[in-house]
C-alpha cells in the first residue's frame, strides 16, 4: 500500500485543477439539489446519494444527531474510500455541505479529506472542465471507524459548561436568528445565553450566497473577524447553528488556524430551543 497523500484540509480550485489527474486524488461532489451531478460535475467526481441524512450525516433513527458508526461504515463502504487515496469534497455551497462531511469524517478518524474553496460555484466561474460522464464508486474500503467523542459535545455536558470561563459558545447563524427576531420552526426563539455571534457567512469573501461565487477570507481575515468577535485561542470554543452544518463549517475553519480547543453541537437548536427547560436569551452578549 502506497503511503498516503499529505494535501491541505482546503484546497483551491486551482490546485484541484492541476491535480485532478494525480493518482491518489479522488473528488466526491455532496450535491444539494436533486439531480444537479448529471447536469454537470467535476471529471471523475462521485457524487454523494442525493439525501438529507447523507447531505447532513445524521442517523436515520436520531435526526438531530451524527450518524451512528454503522451508518457512517455503510456510507464509506458506498463510496469505496480508502486510506491511501485522498478526496476532495465540493458542493454548490461554497463549501458547506463539503465542510460538513470533513468534520464527521474527522470525528470517526477519517484524515483523508479536504473541502474544496468556493466548490462548484467556483469551479464553473473560473471556466474549468465540466463532464456530464457518470463515474461509478467502487464499494470496499480499508478505513476503521475510530470515533472521537472529544470532539462533539452533547446536551447535558453543553447545559454544565456553556458559561464556564475556559469555554466560549460560537453562533454561527444568521443576525435574526441569534437575536431571536426571525420566526422559525423551533419552539423558541434566541440564542444560547452568553454565546458569541459570528455568522459563518462572515468567513467568505463577497455578500450574495445565491449570487458570485465566494471563497473563504485570507488567514489574517479570518483570524480578525474571530477577534473582534471576542473569540481566544486559550479557550475551548463551541459552534452550534440549527441543525450542525453550519457549525461544522465554523469548527473546519477552527482548524485551519490552528485553534487547539474546538468542538460540535451536533443536534444545536435543533434541540436546545425546542426544550422546555434549556436558556435561552434575546440579548446580545
Amino acid at each position: 500500500m502506497s503511503e498516503p497523500l499529505v494535501v491541505s484540509p482546503l484546497v483551491t480550485a486551482e490546485w484541484l485543477r492541476d491535480n485532478l489527474d494525480m493518482p491518489g486524488i479522488q473528488v466526491i461532489e455532496n450535491d444539494w439539489i436533486p439531480g444537479s451531478h448529471l447536469k454537470g460535475h467535476i471529471p471523475g467526481a462521485l457524487c454523494m446519494p442525493c439525501h438529507p441524512h447523507f447531505k447532513h450525516f445524521e442517523g436515520e433513527e436520531k435526526t438531530q444527531y451524527v450518524m451512528g458508526p454503522d451508518e457512517f461504515a455503510d456510507t464509506c463502504f458506498a463510496l469505496g474510500l480508502q486510506r491511501d487515496r485522498h478526496y476532495v469534497v465540493c458542493d454548490e455551497m461554497h463549501g458547506l455541505f463539503a465542510a460538513r462531511f470533513w468534520a464527521v469524517c474527522r470525528y470517526y478518524g477519517v484524515h483523508n479529506i479536504s473541502v474544496l474553496d468556493g466548490g462548484w460555484n467556483t469551479w464553473v466561474d473560473r471556466g474549468y472542465a465540466v463532464s456530464t460522464r457518470i463515474t461509478e464508486a467502487s464499494p470496499g474500503t480499508d478505513i476503521e471507524m475510530n470515533p472521537r467523542p472529544s470532539l462533539f459535545v452533547g446536551l447535558e455536558e453543553l447545559r454544565e459548561v456553556h458559561r464556564a470561563p475556559e469555554v466560549q459558545v460560537w453562533d454561527t447563524r444568521r443576525p435574526e436568528e441569534y437575536d431571536g427576531t426571525e420566526e422559525t420552526d423551533n419552539v423558541r426563539q434566541g440564542h444560547i445565553p452568553g454565546a458569541l455571534h459570528l455568522p459563518w457567512t462572515d468567513l467568505l469573501t463577497g455578500d450574495d450566497l445565491e449570487g458570485e461565487p465566494r471563497q473563504m477570507k485570507t488567514e489574517a481575515e479570518l483570524i480578525a473577524a474571530l477577534t473582534q468577535a471576542g473569540f481566544r485561542r486559550d479557550r475551548t470554543i463551541v459552534t452550534y447553528c440549527q441543525s450542525g452544518i453550519r457549525a461544522a463549517f465554523a469548527q473546519f475553519v477552527l482548524e485551519l488556524l490552528g485553534f487547539p480547543s474546538h468542538r460540535l453541537y451536533d443536534a444545536s437548536m435543533g434541540e436546545w430551543s425546542n426544550l422546555p427547560d434549556t436558556p435561552l436569551t434575546s440579548e446580545a452578549t
